[in-house]
This record gives structure tokens, sequence and C-alpha cells, in this order.
């Protein structure tokens, strides 16, 4: 029973990719008073769903439970985490014009992609798992996840600064919005880096 934990943790991550998506949208569809609350529902959720990143390989360490599956589902739950809020931000970005919004999307274009193809080729090979995760592999996976994390906390920063009573004074200045995108096309560059290191070392 203990060594389904981690395969446990990782399809909740998996299941709740989709349902931080909805809420990132919904947090600049809905009504400025509903849109912080579906801010903060995206940020708290995404916290959970990151900790089930973390706790998923601590458990399979702990109880020895290694798996084919849990190294098949693992990278998918990561890219689900990471695609899935960042098109939902991109199709935001490209309808409010938000500035720069073209490198918003070619980011997000590059590393879904990348992910889209890499899983592809990963299940294409003879044992169904391909070369494995580099360790510059894991690193992107992490600033792509940072990445997200940035964004959504910045759409919660709102109703966040409201909880903690600091009033409703909160505003994402160009800055603040400048360093985010110049940190997702970092995360796209190290996307399109390792998908060539990962097709070289195949071939």
């Amino acid at each position: 029973m203990l060594k389904q934990i981690p395969n446990a943790l990782t399809l909740l991550r998996l299941v709740l990719a989709p349902v931080i998506a909805w809420a990132v949208w919904q947090a600049y569809a809905a009504p400025a008073e509903g849109a912080q609350t579906w801010g903060l529902w995206a940020a708290i959720l995404f916290v959970v769903a990151a900790l089930t990143d973390l706790f998923d390989g601590m458990a399979a360490r702990a109880f020895d439970a290694h798996s084919k599956f849990g190294r098949l589902i693992d990278p998918i739950a990561d890219k689900a985490l990471v695609g899935l809020p960042l098109i939902a931000i991109s199709i935001i970005a490209a309808r409010a014009q938000w500035p720069l919004w073209q490198a918003i999307a070619l980011s997000t274009a590059v590393i879904v992609l990348r992910d889209v193809t890499m899983t592809w080729v990963r299940f294409a090979a003879k044992d169904g798992e391909g070369v494995r995760v580099s360790q510059l592999a894991k690193w992107k996976t992490a600033t792509e996840l940072v990445a997200v994390a940035v964004a959504i906390l910045l759409m919660a920063a709102p109703a966040l600064a409201r909880l903690l009573g600091l009033g409703d004074g909160f505003v994402v200045s160009d800055a603040m919005m400048l360093g985010w995108i110049g940190f997702l096309a970092l995360a796209a560059l190290l996307s399109a880096y390792t998908a060539f290191q990962y097709l070289t070392a195949k071939s």
C-alpha cells in the first residue's frame, strides 16, 4: 500500500494541472472580486501540486517504490503543471494585448511543443522510456515551474495583500512583467537546448 503513495501523489499533480489552468483563466475572466478569489485558489492549488512533486520523490526513496509507471507519469505530470497554466496565460496575454505578449506566446509554444515532442519520443522508444532525464533537464523543469509560480503569485498578489492586511494597492509593475517574461524566455531556451541534448544522446 505504501508503495502506491508516490504514484498517487504524481497522479494528484496531473489532475490538479487542468484545475489550476482553469482557475488562472477565471482569474482574468471573472469580475474584479471574483478574479481575486480565483487567483488565490490558483496559487493555493499550485503550491499543493508543487509539494506533490517534492514529496513523491521523497516517498519513492523512503518506500523503495521506484517503478516504470512512476518514471513515465512523473515527467508528464510536470509538463501538464507547466504547460496548461502557461497556455491559459498566453491566451489571456494575447487577448488583453499585454506588452510583449508575443514573447510570452512564443516561449510558451517552445516549451509546450518541446514537451509534447519529447513525451512522444519517449513513448516511441523500445523500452517505453528512452534516455533518462538529465540533471539539466531537471533544472529546466524547475525553471519552468518557477516561471509559472511567479505568474500565478503576481495574479494572486492583490488577494494575498488584502488577506495580510496590506491594503488594496498592489499593482504589477512594468519591471516585474519584464523580469517575468525574461525568466520565461530563459526557461524556453533551456527547454529547446535540453531537447537537442536528448535527441543527440538518443541518436
